[in-house]
């Protein structure tokens, strides 16, 4: 499963702070991606012929639909190395004398830190101004194509209640599966939503933690991350993650087991919504694909793609199939999200929910 990181987000800038300062040899591409024009890009694409990514997997948010889309027209041989946010950027640096990837997509807290670390590479799709302004980074180090609103999937043949907010979570008895708060991305934003939920925010993340500390003496905190396997053999209660994920989980229980009732609504009283961020690796072998895949994932189509995973497109101005509405949470609970527009400010919350989840939380589920 994506979104597992090595060491938590402070670590990973303080890695970044040492090669830095130990003088790294740069080798920054020589020519600027955001200078070259759309044709010759494709062009140039298409003589390389590859596409490498990291932490873009086909089971996430419809990847496979964009790859598959991206290979038939430009005629790019594409692999995927399925990791999280911190060790996608963490190969960037590592690799950078022999790079082996081209693009990641990461979580919205980790674009700062790609520009922090110095291994992105810069470039400006075609429609870059239909992206809201704090969706990306002013220079083109990274842009967010997608976001998710937190939700909750409740397994209805072992809960009885409706679980759309953290306060009907409270009062329920289901035990509660997070996943790896200490180096998931997606885990550490279920904190922030608990903490939004309940009177806080990123600056205040101590109801969230008193919350989760009475699941844990309870005994309602899962201690195992989540996978289809455990869904289908019906070991999980409740699962708390993006919309597009749990959308995609409960098709997937359902495919495999039809008498399964999966619910999912979103966290009605902490509905935040993030994003995830496409970076083009510095020292990419391939830089002209991996600006083409940019170009493609902020297309028309490509935006299209992600609504087919359940995600919601960053461009308002493209219309989606009505087909698609179809299939997702209704509109009717997206009143009260909370946009996460300061990435600076959710880094820093990312990182001591991470810190505290492992000094404060795990001791009491041991």
């Amino acid at each position: 499963m994506r979104k597992k990181v090595l060491r938590a987000t402070a670590a990973l800038l303080a890695t970044a702070t040492f090669m830095t300062g130990c003088g790294a040899k740069d080798s920054t591409a020589s020519v600027d991606l955001r200078e070259v024009p759309l044709e010759e890009i494709i062009e140039k694409a298409k003589e390389e012929g590859e596409i490498a990514s990291v932490g873009m997997p086909d089971d996430w948010a419809n990847w496979r639909g964009s790859w598959e889309n991206i290979t038939e027209t430009y005629g790019l041989n594409h692999e995927d190395t399925d990791m999280s946010s911190a060790e996608e950027l963490s190969t960037f640096e590592t690799e950078k004398d022999a790079a082996t990837k081209d693009i990641g997509d990461v979580g919205q807290a980790f674009g700062q830190t790609a520009v922090d670390m110095d291994v992105a590479q810069p470039y400006k799709a075609t429609t870059w101004d239909s992206v809201p302004d704090w969706a990306k980074d002013p220079d083109g180090n990274w842009v967010i194509t997608y976001v998710g609103t937190m939700s909750c999937m409740t397994n209805k043949g072992r809960v009885d209640d409706t679980i759309d907010s953290w306060q009907a979570l409270s009062d329920s008895d289901c035990v509660v599966t997070i996943g790896d708060v200490v180096r998931g991305a997606s885990s550490q934003m279920a904190v922030l939503s608990c903490a939004y939920a309940l009177g806080g925010g990123p600056e205040n993340l101590d109801p969230a933690f008193d919350f989760f500390k009475q699941l844990a003496e309870e005994g309602r905190l899962d201690a195992g991350t989540y996978s289809q396997e455990r869904m289908e053999r019906n070991e999980i209660d409740v699962y708390l993650t993006w919309d597009y994920l749990t959308l995609q989980y409960r098709d997937l229980t359902q495919e495999a087991v039809p008498n399964a009732e999966i619910d999912c609504h979103v966290m009605s009283d902490g509905a935040i919504q993030s994003g995830y961020c496409l970076v083009i690796n510095k020292y990419a072998p391939h830089p002209y694909s991996a600006a083409l895949t940019v170009e493609y994932m902020l297309s028309d189509e490509g935006q299209i793609d992600r609504a087919k995973g359940y995600a919601r497109p960053i461009r308002s101005d493209v219309e989606l199939p009505a087909e698609l509405a179809e299939k997702m949470i209704d509109d009717a609970e997206y009143t009260n999200t909370i946009p996460l527009t300061d990435n600076e400010t959710i880094t820093a919350a990312c990182t001591e929910i991470a810190t505290r989840w492992e000094e404060e939380i795990i001791p009491l589920m041991d």
